[in-house]
């Protein structure tokens, strides 16, 4: 896959399924295997993911988040992302607050034959928790 096409498939995978939650977007973009890891978390298949994204969707109704760099190399892209958020429902065990939150950080995607396998992602957690209020700051 060339480069431009590469981050073209996540550029849409991060509008339609992180952005827009839109039911189908992970059945179309990625391998029927698709793993997605965060953090030291237990890897979750499309169907965890699905489930996932909703969450995310419940605790914040506004997600949104704008992709910063995106570089491609063979069948690797890195993205860097940004967005502020609005917490208006449960996230975890935090009841909402109605605070606007920054969220930020990393993703890594493996693609083949034209869909991504697997999304790696690594995002500032301390600094969501604490500007939640779950956490002090140091």
């Amino acid at each position: 896959m060339l480069p431009n096409d590469a981050k073209t498939l996540v550029r849409q995978y991060v509008e339609r399924v992180w952005n827009q939650a839109e039911p189908g977007a992970l059945d179309e973009l990625t391998a029927p295997d698709f793993v997605y890891h965060l953090g030291g978390q237990p890897g979750r298949d499309r169907d965890g993911m699905q489930q996932f994204v909703a969450s995310v969707h419940v605790a914040f109704p506004d997600w949104r988040v704008d992709i910063v760099d995106c570089i491609a190399e063979g069948e690797t892209v890195a993205v860097r992302w940004h967005g502020k958020v609005t917490h208006l429902g449960a996230f975890h065990t935090i009841a909402p607050s109605g605070k606007q939150i920054s969220v930020s950080g990393i993703n890594v995607y493996s693609l083949a034959q034209g869909r991504i396998v697997a999304e790696w992602e690594q995002m500032d957690s301390l600094g969501m928790l604490q500007q939640l209020g779950a956490l002090k700051p140091a």
